[in-house]
């Protein structure tokens, strides 16, 4: 395979793996870009935290019969092999995922210290992958992923590393690379255009289209950290996020804590809503010296574009400057007394508003403090949604709300008039930050017209036909960007039924009870202008317990699908590594191999209706 391999391709390559070993082994090519004779050699004893970079971690990857020059010996001084420092290849950087896969893998599989993670041969490692990749063409009905190579994963390692903007030098590094002609087949040429821009970006910090409207960074000041001053009440905001539950006093604590140090004078949240020719500003908290027009909080006129503006409707930070009278907009000849920073509250698609601080010296906000505190946005936008969650799990009784919306861009309502069908959403997976899969029933059409649909649709890809009836199909897709249900789900909302049918998509969602709904519905049509609120009502939820549940389940199995479950789980047929195989599981119950797997999924698939197709009527 000449190009990378797309992700969604990878992610069927280590899902197909058959043993807890052999989806490591992928993930150690494809993720650590290790080579088949690495792979066997590394240890436990090899991996070590990062002490600057929380959550990562560093392997040593020892060198070719390291272990063996270091076996039975001792130096000149006596000293014992265990304090000794065995050759060291390279370091490379492991995922916080990986690493924590491969310490489960160690306590799970007894593996010492000190013993190789891989005990085989680099030829085994190969076969390993081999095998892997037939498996997952078979199961993905792909026969291209069979061609899939240890080397192949290294340079989807690579490639993908260098689309990230990571530095060619640590890829050369962490990879092993002799030189940066080894790289040269994974970069793509740039134009004047890109190249003006990665070395202005390198000086400067910033790069706009408009540089009125944005500060330049001080050139004096430290890249990598805020200035002097601002790091305490910085942190102080990250811990109120987990430390109020109440969410209406979360905005109040963060501004407090924000407005506290001596970097800012003001610092408030707001949501808005642009329309018409002012921009609506509710103020939700505000904290510090002066009033909410000194902050850039008031309402001003849109052609004068408030950063809280732009913060909310581009979803990026932004600085504006900032006047005695208020917002200084670009055509005005005021003069700026300091500088506001907005950036936006929001989880994904969900954007709860936006959060300003403003400083009263026209020093320019740095381009680290940008950074800085568009991450306490977005961690403060996950609380929001972690709190309506929590609720919604615990509540009694929840707030239900319909809404509706025919435009033709959403892909349910385009193809349901198209194709003059009913399509129902069944679920819908997060795949990556970008995209979704989406499993649909289809009623009235057929897979090829749901396919020629896909192609001519535009961020919807990976059609896959998983049953054809008579009168539909079942298919799954994956979407790119966003859609209203899952800008629903990222609100903290449990979506109850989605259906496109005659060119309109209804969905019917549950919110924590008492949840204020303007301001979700106002968000929604931010990004879907055409959709609207049908129908908002309370309802109670009746108590279930875990005895309902294990009743359910045993309503649904027959005594044999019971028996068999039951082996299956006390054999540690679950387990990874697996306890027992399925063959000597059957063989302990005294049936073919085959009856084993008929009873074993028959009662997992009752298992699961109980969990998601009740949890969707109740």
């Amino acid at each position: 395979m000449d190009d990378p391999i797309p992700q969604s391709a990878y992610e069927d390559l280590v899902s197909a793996a058959e043993t807890y070993r052999s989806a490591l082994v992928v993930r150690l090519a494809g993720e650590v870009g290790l080579r088949t004779a690495e792979i066997p050699r590394i240890r436990p004893c090899d991996i070590r935290d990062s002490e600057r970079v929380t959550g990562a971690a560093i392997l040593s990857i020892p060198a070719s019969g390291a272990k063996d020059d270091a076996d039975g010996s001792s130096d000149a001084d006596g000293e014992p092999d265990d304090v000794k420092h065995e050759p060291v290849d390279r370091e490379a950087f492991v995922p916080a995922s990986v690493s924590t896969e491969l310490r489960r893998y160690a306590d799970s599989a007894g593996v010492a210290s000190e013993e190789p993670f891989v005990d085989v041969s680099p030829r085994r490692v190969q076969m390993l992958v081999s095998e892997t990749a037939d498996r997952a063409a078979t199961l993905s009905n792909d026969p291209a992923l069979s061609s899939i190579t240890p080397r192949d994963l290294r340079r989807t390692f690579a490639r993908r590393l260098l689309d990230r903007g990571v530095d060619a030098h640590v890829v050369r590094e962490t990879g092993g690379w002799g030189s940066m002609d080894a790289l040269d087949p994974y970069l793509d040429p740039l134009d004047g255009e890109a190249i003006v821009e990665a070395v202005v970006d390198s000086e400067d910090g910033e790069v706009t289209d408009d540089g009125d409207a944005v500060l330049p960074r001080d050139d004096t000041d430290d890249p990598i950290s805020p200035p002097r001053g601002a790091w305490e009440p910085l942190l102080d905001a990250f811990a109120a996020i987990p430390a109020v539950t109440d969410r209406e006093a979360l905005f109040e604590a963060v501004v407090e804590r924000l407005a506290a140090g001596e970097r800012w004078r003001t610092a408030g949240v707001v949501r808005g809503a642009t329309s018409g020719t002012n921009a609506d500003v509710d103020v939700v908290a505000v904290a510090g010296d002066g009033s909410p027009e000194h902050t850039g909080l008031s309402t001003v006129p849109n052609e004068e574009c408030a950063p809280w503006q732009v913060a909310i409707e581009e979803r990026e930070p932004t600085v504006g400057r900032i006047g005695e009278d208020g917002f200084v907009g670009e055509e005005t000849n005021r003069s700026a007394t300091g500088s506001v920073l907005a950036v936006p509250v929001g989880h994904r698609d969900a954007t709860y508003g936006a959060l300003c601080l403003r400083r009263d010296e026209t020093e320019p906000v740095t381009a680290a403090e940008r950074r800085a505190v568009a991450v306490l946005g977005r961690c403060l936008g996950w609380g929001i949604t972690a709190g309506r969650w929590q609720d919604l799990l615990h509540s009694d009784a929840v707030t239900r709300v319909e809404f509706r919306t025919a435009d033709t861009d959403a892909f349910l309502a385009g193809a349901s008039d198209a194709l003059g069908c009913r399509i129902e959403l069944e679920s819908a997976v997060t795949v990556s930050e970008s995209s979704s899969r989406c499993y649909l029933r289809v009623s009235d059409a057929g897979p090829k017209a749901l396919a020629d649909a896909v192609e001519a649709a535009h961020g919807v890809s990976e059609l896959r036909v998983i049953e054809t009836r008579e009168a539909g199909c079942t298919v799954s897709i994956r979407v790119a960007g966003g859609s209203l249900v899952r800008t629903l789900a990222e609100h903290g909302a449990t979506i109850r039924d989605a259906v496109a049918e005659s060119g309109e998509v209804r969905v019917v969602a549950d919110l924590p009870d008492g949840t204020d709904v303007g301001p979700i519905a106002d968000g929604l049509r931010e990004v879907y202008p055409g959709v609207r609120l049908v129908s908002k009502e309370s309802v109670t939820r009746s108590p279930h317990s875990e005895s309902t549940l294990r009743e359910g389940v045993t309503e649904r199995l027959t005594d044999r699908q019971w028996a068999t479950l039951s082996a299956a789980y006390h054999s540690g047929y679950f387990d990874w590594p697996r306890g027992s195989t399925a063959e000597e599981v059957a063989d302990a119950m005294d049936v073919s191999s085959p009856t084993f797997h008929n009873h074993l999924r028959k009662a997992q698939r009752a298992l699961l209706e109980t969990l998601f197709e009740d949890g969707r009527e109740q």
